[in-house]
This record gives structure tokens, C-alpha cells and sequence, in this order.
């Protein structure tokens, strides 16, 4: 296995510093405060956006997320040359019926009709949890709705956000035909994301990160693959079995304390796990252990350049808010900055 180090280095080389196109680069919008700023701060180096606006009931009708659409922030980011998606959220029990029967009629055309009256360049998919029951109906909905989408006065497009996979049985033990969907959309973002959900641990070992990469870029169309990335880390406390979901620089007046201002407060130095590909640290409070890993700048670095050399044609992260400051010095070498 190639080291975390090594992978890291690779961002600084020449593929990267002076490419014929630069990868892209973009992240999902969800915190509405923090990662506003950091948008409007770096839109030198964001291609694109997903504002997170919509989740969808039942019976196929479009719901609020609980941001209302912004249409001075959706022209502000599109004048700075910033692809603009809103994405639509779902989980079971509200799916699989919103996107078959009439529901699905219902659904698309809701989403066309905010994409035209929002001017969204695209519509973000991020429906998950899908068992492979569905897997049918799910491929030929999102068919339906990228030919709705392509057939605009002004064509939009239509991005697939999906869980990540390292090998054919197990992609097909979930509704996402990664084959199917990259013929039919015209991006899938792969969620690498969120392997340690019930105990303590990596967020994404490295070890399950190549293998996940290597499948998904052998799957999908080589100028459709993004590789969606962390930008946070995770609290656990294991004896109550709960976690929470840190991001860096979040402070306690902002609603939770983040990962930096926790080190600084506890004075703590976290240690690095190679296999994990994280920091890592545990510490008492309120006679309560617990345990953290996180995704720090290292963790970022090698993941975006495994993930460039197998072939993806850009970089996602979740999400924007409150990142590690050395995260956009990768982003810079990704987009071909120094």
C-alpha cells in the first residue's frame, strides 16, 4: 500500500501543478453561515456548488429543506464563473415511493420547475439508504429526470450522489447501478465517506478508500466520476454508543465546539493512524471517555490524490463550513495554484 505521505506528495507534482484541465472542485452547502464565507473567500478556486434546499414527500412533491433559495447568492456565485446545483435530500420511509408510480411524475416535475425558477444550473440527487429492491425503478427514475432536465429551453443537468462500494456484491446489495447511472447522468459523486458509523473509528480507512476508489473509477465514465470527500471529523462516546459530527474550526458560540478549539481547550496533540488515514485522540470529560477521529489536512491530501490518479475528474467535500485552514492548500494544487 502506497503511504499516506506518498499520496500527499503526488498532489505537488507536475500532472498537477500545470494540467491541460484542472480536476474541478466544489462542495455541498449546508450550514448557511460559515460556508458561505468560505465560498465567497475562495471562489477563485470553486467550481461548483450544491446548495442543500429540498427533501421530497411520498407522494413525489418537492419540500423545503429548511433554507429558503437565495437567488442573490445563486447569481453572485454563477458571475464568478460557479456552477450552481440544488440538491434534493431523501431516506427511507419517503423513498422508495417518491420515485415510482405517479410520485416520480410528480417529483421531476417539481424539480424542473425550481430549476427553472431558481435558474439552478443543475439538480443534485442525494437519495440514499435505497435498498436493492428498488434498484430498477431508481435507475429509471433518474433517467427520466436527467432526459426532463436535458430537454430545458436551457438544458440543466442532473448529478447522482451515491454511497461508495468496493466491489460488485456489494454494490449490489443497494439500489445504486453505478454502470446504469453513469450512462444516464451527467455526474455521480461518490459519497467516500462514513465507514465508522456504529463504533469508534476512521471515518475512511485507507485500505476500504482504495478499494472503494478503484471500483468506482472503473465504473463510471472517467469525466463523470467526482470523488466526494470528508471535511470533518467524529466524536464518539462509546459507552452511551452516540457520536457527533465535528467540523474543524467550529467554535461553542457557533453551537458545537469543533475539533481545533477542542485540542486547544483540552491541550491535547493527537496522533496519526496510518491505517485509518486520520488523527486520532481520546480524552475524560464528565466522567465520560471519549473518542475522536478526524479527517485533517494530511487525510485530505492523499485521499484527493488517490482519488485524481484512478481517474476521478474532480473533487466534492462535505461540506464547506468551519474546514481546517490546510485544506485549501491542496484545494489550490488540485485547481493548479500555488
Amino acid at each position: 500500500m502506497v503511504t499516506g505521505l506518498l499520496l500527499a506528495t503526488a498532489l505537488a507534482g507536475p500532472a498537477l501543478a500545470a494540467p491541460v484541465a484542472a480536476p474541478s472542485f466544489g462542495g455541498w452547502v449546508a450550514d448557511w453561515h460559515d460556508d458561505i464565507l468560505q465560498l465567497k473567500k475562495h471562489a477563485r478556486d470553486i467550481n461548483s456548488i450544491c446548495l442543500f434546499y429540498y427533501g421530497e414527500s411520498a407522494t413525489g412533491e418537492v419540500t423545503s429543506a429548511g433554507q429558503p433559495e437565495d437567488p442573490a447568492l445563486i447569481a453572485w456565485a454563477q458571475a464568478h464563473g460557479i456552477e450552481v446545483w440544488a440538491t434534493i435530500g431523501g431516506t427511507p420511509p419517503t423513498l422508495p415511493a417518491a420515485y415510482e408510480g405517479a410520485a416520480a411524475g410528480r417529483l421531476i416535475a417539481g424539480l424542473v420547475a425550481k430549476a427553472e425558477q431558481f435558474n439552478f444550473d443543475g439538480i443534485d440527487l442525494d437519495l440514499e439508504g435505497i435498498d436493492k429492491v428498488s434498484r430498477t425503478e431508481f435507475t429509471a427514475f433518474v433517467a427520466r429526470l436527467a432526459g426532463a432536465l436535458h430537454l430545458m429551453k436551457r438544458p440543466r443537468k442532473l448529478s447522482v450522489t451515491v454511497q461508495d462500494f468496493p466491489s460488485a456484491e456489494d454494490e449490489s446489495s443497494m439500489a445504486f447501478d453505478y454502470v446504469a447511472l453513469g450512462a444516464a447522468a451527467d455526474l455521480v459523486r461518490v459519497m467516500l465517506y462514513d465507514y465508522s458509523t456504529d463504533n469508534p473509528g476512521s471515518i475512511m480507512p485507507h485500505d476500504w478508500y482504495s478499494n472503494d476508489v478503484k471500483f468506482a473509477a472503473s465504473h463510471l465514465p472517467r469525466g463523470k466520476f467526482i470523488a466526494a470527500l470528508p471535511w470533518y471529523g467524529r466524536n464518539w462516546v462509546p459507552a452511551d454508543k452516540e457520536h457527533e459530527d465535528l467540523e474543524w474550526t467550529r467554535t461553542v458560540t457557533m453551537g458545537v465546539e469543533g475539533i481545533q478549539p477542542l485540542m486547544d481547550r483540552l491541550k491535547i496533540t493527537p496522533k496519526w493512524d496510518e491505517a485509518g488515514g486520520e488523527i486520532t485522540f481520546t480524552y475524560t470529560e464528565s466522567g465520560k471517555l471519549h473518542e475522536v477521529w478526524a479527517a485533517d489536512d494530511r487525510s485530505f491530501a492523499w485521499q484527493a490524490a488517490e482519488a485524481l490518479q484512478a481517474g476521478a475528474a474532480g473533487i466534492y467535500v462535505w461540506n464547506l463550513a468551519y474546514p481546517h485552514p490546510g485544506y485549501w492548500r491542496t484545494v489550490r494544487k488540485i485547481r493548479g495554484r500555488k
